[in-house]
């Protein structure tokens, strides 16, 4: 990851890379909620394509999470924020915590005949839980949001860079 060769980061650019962290993860599980939604009603291995799909996204969630596992290990020991230090001291907690929500959500597709109702609902709900583990990261992305044009560079380069990492998977 081209953003862990930066000797150091300053706040603005730890809250860039906090805000492509959970935009990204919510594309990841959104896009395989749509896919499985998409899955529906139907057996295994009957729509190639939208099975594809599904396993891009939820194995995808898992690259994010890994990315960002290595960006609060590179950065956190050494980075003092002035709000939302929660980020760095319980980071490895929730990535853990997320995992295992991910692991579950996949071994009930993975062990399903068919896409039923009933395992997709599963699966959604369990993403959406998922989300809500990083709902410090979230304010801390909405409270920047909120500045828009008025974000600095910084903040804008590294998020930029977070997410060109995470594209280049």
């Amino acid at each position: 990851m081209r953003i862990t060769r930066y000797t150091s980061l300053t706040e603005p650019q730890f809250f860039g890379c906090v805000a492509a962290f959970v935009d990204s993860l919510s594309g990841e599980l959104n896009a395989a909620a749509i896919a499985l939604r998409r899955l529906e009603g139907r057996s295994k291995g009957s729509a190639f394509a939208h099975e594809m799909t599904l396993d891009t996204h939820r194995y995808g969630a898992l690259i994010v999470l890994d990315r960002w596992t290595t960006l609060t290990g590179a950065f956190g020991p050494h980075l003092q924020l002035s709000h939302h230090s929660g980020i760095l001291e319980v980071a490895a907690e929730r990535v853990r915590a997320a995992e295992g929500i991910l692991e579950k959500v996949n071994r009930v597709i993975d062990e399903a005949d068919r896409y039923s109702g009933d395992v997709v609902e599963v699966c959604v709900l369990g993403w959406q839980s998922l989300q809500t583990t990083f709902q410090e990261e979230r304010a801390a992305a909405e409270q920047s949001a909120k500045l828009g044009p008025m974000l600095g560079e910084d903040y804008t380069s590294a998020r930029r860079i977070f997410l060109e990492d995470l594209a280049a998977r």
